[in-house]
């Protein structure tokens, strides 16, 4: 499976885009309810500090076909991790069960839940979490905290309404060869995580599915997603941008 388009600037590197100052930073997390984001063991000792920016396209204009009223993405939820671990990934691991429920309902409680569950077992840090769903188009950002420790971080949102599907990124590497990136940016593709066999943003509720995630392709009539992507113009439902703080 294709992992999303992306562009790494390291700190060394001039660049097309202006890139934050460098600098490491606490854990605190901005735009979380109370409760929201947990820290992990080693936020409290140092680490680089990170802002999540998740710009939300989807709108009537770019993907007109059936485009729901109620239009919004859920909160993005992740964390900072180690390659112990695969919080997700297309084609050779199935949904979660707290995937699931993210995809089909934006519920993030059993996904956190599971987060919390690789902490235990050394594999997560940091827990983050927006404070709550954001209109489409729209705009929604996290705080969160990387060490050399656990220097990937991974986060899901599901498009709402919606049978099974949503956007994220995973395995994300903020310290290659030794070395913070400055800034990254994503341009997502919608996935489907293969939990129900509706294929229109607000139709009834069809449990089933083999839990392989994949790209969100559908009748033109249903949708205009193709691959992940509008079939015929190309565009994204959005693009997460990872700024060094």
């Amino acid at each position: 499976m294709e992992h999303p388009i992306f562009k790494v600037m390291a700190a060394s590197t001039l660049t097309l885009v202006l890139a934050a100052c460098g600098g490491g930073g606490s854990s605190s997390n901005n735009n979380l309810q109370p409760g929201d984001n947990t820290e992990g063991n080693d936020a409290a000792s140092g680490g680089v500090q990170y802002s999540m920016t998740f710009d939300q396209t989807w709108s009537g204009a770019t993907f007109p076909t059936n485009y729901p009223s109620s239009a919004h993405f859920s909160p993005l939820v992740g964390a900072t991790h180690n390659s112990q671990v695969v919080i997700w990934r297309p084609q050779d691991q199935p949904s979660t069960a707290g995937l699931e429920i993210v995809a089909e309902s934006g519920s993030t409680s059993t996904f956190t839940m599971e987060l919390e569950e690789h902490r235990s077992s050394g594999y997560v840090d940091e827990i983050f979490r927006h404070g709550g769903p954001e209109d489409s188009p729209g705009s929604q950002q996290v705080m969160f905290t990387a060490t050399e420790q656990f220097p990937l971080v991974s986060a899901v949102s599901m498009i709402a309404p919606s049978p099974d599907w949503f956007v994220g990124v995973r395995d994300v590497n903020l310290y290659p060869n030794g070395e913070w990136v400055d800034r990254l940016e994503f341009d997502l593709r919608l996935y489907d995580s293969g939990t129900d066999l509706a294929e229109r943003f607000t139709a009834s509720n069809n449990d089933g599915g083999d839990r392989i995630i994949t790209l969100v392709s559908t009748d033109a009539i249903d949708t205009d997603f193709a691959n992940g992507v509008h079939r015929s113009s190309g565009a994204f439902v959005g693009r997460i941008i990872i700024q060094r703080q």
